[in-house]
């Protein structure tokens, strides 16, 4: 790290996310791997992300820069934040890993100068719409001034039109609580007054309507997140063109949204999809100004680059073959016919499914299912269905299965990397979990996976089973240590097709054990 710290403590007083806590999360759209995957779809020469330099303005207390450090160690990482509570935070956690590739600074956004060098990446999630006007000036000056040649930007901010009328109910939990200064109190007295007024208002008008979501979007965000985010005071939303401007003003340009899948017209209307694809290139980001109308987008996740990079905005059908491909689809029935053409059932992760006939394409979900969390290369892919149909190949398979995967990466049904993720899918002599996550088990059942994923661990039990895979036991001495804790046999919650419970499983502790490996491994919390 060649960045100087000495002059970068900002002479303000405590900040609002020194007494009320932001929960650090990851955000999968901000990965370099995902950035750089997107840059390359639009014919860009991004860095590679396991030799990049990353850099986030309001990083927090980096709970989405840290998990991106433990997993690229050959790389760099600056995250900067105005919080002087969080960045301790922070930097204790960095501590405790042993990280020595990662930097947290307690530093104004308005001090981010040359001297912090170029970065391939720079990750701007939940800042823009919740500072002053001259603070998003110099955020695009440093997206300009900071950003390598092919570099890429991510800031994210609350878009029209749908914060229209999350401005509405912001500014009347406002109003209600303008006098109130504790979070609690100021938090519960927000959702009481909402409540109230959506009951209040009648159902079967717009009005009406309106209120009732906004009150069920207010009752589920957590506490934190609705004092940050909604009661601030100078909380604003933009019209991606706005955005768009001004960054065209500092000399960059509009990359596209991070979300792909946001590309794929096919749940639109025919005429919708007519209007929206006669488009030219050059006014890309017309199209998808005229596609949040049409969605009422509320949140945007926009990428830039710099306004000299020649893009290409056509994307063929064999893109896809190009990059490490990942998906979570298990079969809803494990013993349906795979070799011929009778329908088959997969299911997603999100409870999503799609109805496979052909053959091939049946053996390639399965594939795909039973390598995750692994990424699998096209190549890998298509021999690893011909495997599974018997090893006979067919003329058109490449092209068939080009064509479906194709279909599948647009819609998010498949995810696409550039790079493959480092993980492993089953557990050694000594398994290893990472230490990132065992160390966030001790707290909490949330953990990052190394696909920079957010899961949840099922109970204290698989908390305490975590802790247990640090690459210095044998899956014996795992095995006895569970036994010591929990006994010779382990009751195993378990949930019907439906996901409703089922009969539990009752199961000896060496079963349990190498039951929970496979869902670690799963998980993608296993090291290679």
């Amino acid at each position: 790290m060649n960045i100087q710290t000495e002059h970068r403590h900002p002479n303000i007083g405590p900040t609002p996310y020194d007494e009320v806590y932001y929960p650090g999360h990851v955000y999968g759209l901000t990965h370099p791997n995902h950035l750089a995957t997107m840059a390359a779809v639009y014919g860009m020469q991004p860095a590679p992300v396991e030799r990049c330099r990353v850099l986030e303005l309001g990083c927090g207390v980096g709970g989405n820069l840290l998990p991106m450090a433990f997993q690229y160690p050959n790389s760099e990482f600056v995250g900067v934040d105005l919080s002087g509570v969080t960045i301790e935070r922070g930097q204790n956690n960095v501590a405790t890993l042993g990280l020595e590739n990662i930097k947290l600074l307690h530093c104004d956004i308005m001090n981010v100068d040359a001297s912090f060098g170029r970065f391939d990446y720079i990750i701007a999630h939940g800042v823009y719409s919740w500072v002053p006007p001259s603070v998003r000036e110099k955020m695009m000056m440093i997206f300009k001034q900071n950003l390598a040649p092919q570099g890429v930007c991510y800031v994210s901010y609350n878009a029209h039109p749908f914060s229209h009328m999350r401005d509405m109910v912001r500014d009347m939990m406002r109003y209600h609580t303008r006098r109130l200064t504790g979070m609690k109190e100021k938090v519960g007295q927000a959702r009481a007054i909402l409540k109230f007024l959506s009951e209040g208002s009648k159902a079967n008008s717009v009005h009406g309507a309106i209120m009732r979501d906004q009150y069920n979007r207010v009752l589920k965000a957590p506490d934190e997140l609705l004092f940050h985010d909604d009661l601030d005071e100078g909380a604003e939303a933009f019209l991606l063109h706005e955005v768009v401007e001004l960054a065209g003003s500092h000399g960059l340009q509009y990359l596209s949204d991070a979300d792909f899948s946001r590309r794929n017209l096919a749940g639109y209307s025919e005429e919708v999809r007519a209007t929206l694809q006669r488009f030219p290139e050059t006014e890309f980001m017309a199209r998808d100004q005229y596609q949040d109308f049409i969605d009422g987008n509320g949140f945007r996740r926009t990428l830039l680059c710099h306004d000299n990079v020649s893009l290409s905005r056509q994307t063929d059908l064999d893109f896809v073959t190009r990059f490490y491909l990942l998906s979570t689809t298990s079969p809803v029935d494990p013993d349906a016919c795979v070799t011929d053409d009778s329908a088959m059932e997969f299911e997603n992760e999100d409870g999503s499914r799609i109805t496979v006939t052909n053959s091939l394409l049946k053996a390639a979900h399965l594939c795909l299912g039973r390598a995750w969390p692994r990424a699998l290369s096209f190549d890998e892919l298509l021999d690893g269905a011909r495997v599974l149909l018997g090893g006979g190949q067919a003329d058109d398979d490449q092209k068939a299965l080009t064509e479906a995967m194709f279909i599948l990466a647009c819609s998010g049904e498949v995810s696409f990397r550039l790079s493959r993720p480092f993980l492993l899918t089953e557990a050694t002599e000594h398994p290893q979990a990472s230490l990132l996550a065992r160390k966030q088990a001790q707290t909490g059942p949330l953990v990052t996976n190394l696909l920079h994923q957010t899961v949840q661990l099922e109970d204290d039990r698989t908390r305490d089973f975590l802790q247990l895979l640090d690459g210095t036991r044998t899956i014996d001495q795992i095995t006895a240590e569970m036994t010591e804790k929990f006994g010779p046999t382990i009751q195993v919650d378990q949930k019907d097709r439906a996901r409703k419970p089922a009969e539990p499983l009752l199961l000896s502790t060496r079963e349990s054990v190498q039951r929970s490996l496979a869902m670690v491994g799963k998980l993608g919390l296993l090291i290679a």
